[in-house]
């Protein structure tokens, strides 16, 4: 395990300031970046440079053993300067679990100390620390792993599991791919041409998927990058970046609309018809939203070996939190993608919430309005699209990268995942992390894959 330590961003505002004890709760403000292409929470400035408040482990890569009890280490200064006495609120326990040990603590001379206790079981703990700071919240973490690859899934594989995705799959290529290329000029260079492209598959009748596909004008023969999206509802821009360094890169669109429609299309689409898409279906396997999402994501392979250009051989797949779980699932169902990157992935260990622990996003099973009223049934359906399930059948090499303070795509809920994973793995860890992707986990992320299918 590689283990990346991430400056923190900090934190800023201009007026006075004032220390006073917890009375609520804000969160801080984050904004959603759909430029990146992936789902991820980045840090917005909420006022000056002057408010520097971290919450970190007294161990340097925040792993422990089971049974070795934690301290958490508070820093709190202002305008440079140690805060002479706080009072600040706290909260410690299991990962998205009901906190097990709260109060109050004392900064003093800009620092305080607490005993965080430990896990009997593999797992996370976190530190939620808040501050009053003249009037608005600020709110820090650190979450403490405990052997997190012993951490084993909860989430339990259907007997029929292969046959029904193999026979589904099998049906879904029974139309032509009637694959249509629509340039994008806007979006070309003289490097690379970029176009909307369009296939066909059967769900329920013929489907149509879309992504954003970039190859390189140069005569040759080219590796290819399938980028698999975040949640959500814009469509990605392509990659236009990695086409020019040589390789055919297809952003996928999993919604089966075009992508090349002004903001304003999926704006309607995001309060109408995609509001909250991952939820829909979920108590049928063959209705739910994602089972038209994989058949597409498995036929974008047929799409790349069907381009003149493509070297007939090398097919890498990126993904980010949505994206991760469905890089994952499409490499395992899709045994021509040589190798895989998975950052925080999503929809790992869904049934964690019914064992105590934290489950994977969308965390159905922390919300009862989604299943209490047919239990059996969503938890049946949902074990079809369980990544713990595809991560066991992975059979080529995968990079993983993420943050251990990721509250989105709980880190218990994707080692769950990892650990299932039996072929060649490595990961990249950014203990403070959040649900967001740093400029290293990008950089190491892509190289490891470029490096792979160029020298394969």
């Amino acid at each position: 395990m590689e283990i990346g330590i991430i400056k923190k961003i900090k934190a800023s505002l201009v007026l006075a300031f004032v220390i006073v004890g917890l009375a609520g709760a804000q969160r801080s403000v984050y904004a959603q970046v759909t430029t990146a292409g992936i789902d991820v929470e980045d840090p917005k400035s909420t006022g000056a440079q002057s408010l520097d408040f971290s919450v970190i482990p007294d161990k340097s890569d925040w792993v422990y053993k089971t049974g070795e009890r934690a301290t958490f280490n508070i820093k709190l200064f202002v305008d440079g300067k140690p805060v002479e006495s706080a009072d600040l609120s706290y909260m410690i326990g299991p990962e998205k679990m009901v906190p097990t040990k709260k109060g109050r603590v004392t900064v003093k001379d800009g620092y305080a100390k607490l005993e965080g206790g430990t896990m009997g079981e593999p797992g996370f703990l976190r530190c939620d620390v808040r501050v009053n700071v003249k009037g608005k919240i600020y709110k820090e973490l650190a979450t403490a792993a405990f052997e997190p690859e012993k951490i084993k899934p909860t989430a339990v594989t259907p007997v029929d599991f292969d046959q029904y995705w193999s026979a589904t799959i099998k049906n879904s290529k029974s139309v032509p791919l009637g694959s249509k290329l629509t340039p994008i000029p806007e979006r070309s260079n003289d490097l690379v041409d970029v176009y909307q492209a369009e296939y066909h598959f059967i769900n329920n009748g013929v489907q149509k998927f879309y992504g954003v596909l970039s190859i390189p004008k140069k005569e040759g023969k080219y590796p290819a990058i399938i980028r698999f999206p975040g949640a959500g509802w814009l469509p990605l821009s392509g990659d236009q970046n990695n086409a020019a360094k040589g390789f055919i890169t297809l952003d996928l669109y999993i919604h089966g609309r075009p992508v090349i429609n002004d903001k304003s299309y999926y704006t309607d689409l995001q309060f109408n018809e995609l509001k909250n898409y991952q939820y829909k279906g979920s108590s049928n396997r063959d209705s739910f939203y994602y089972k038209n999402v994989v058949l597409g994501c498995v036929r974008s392979v047929d799409l790349i070996y069907s381009l003149p250009k493509f070297d007939g051989k090398n097919v890498g797949g990126w993904g980010s939190s949505q994206g991760g779980a469905l890089s994952i699932i499409t490499t395992a169902l899709e045994k021509r993608i040589n190798y895989f990157v998975a950052l925080c992935p999503a929809m790992c260990d869904f049934t964690g919430y019914l064992n105590n622990r934290a489950g994977g996003w969308p965390h159905f099973f922390a919300k009862p309005e989604l299943y209490q009223d047919n239990q059996k049934q969503v938890m049946e359906a949902l074990s079809y699209y369980d990544v713990v399930s595809f991560a066991k059948r992975i059979q080529v090499p995968g990079f993983f990268s993420w943050g251990f303070n990721d509250e989105t795509t709980p880190p218990t809920s994707f080692y769950s995942a990892y650990n299932s994973i039996k072929s060649p793995k490595q990961v990249f860890v950014v203990p403070s992390g959040i649900h967001k992707i740093y400029p290293p986990q990008r950089d190491k992320t892509y190289n490891w894959l470029i490096n792979n299918l160029n020298n394969n």
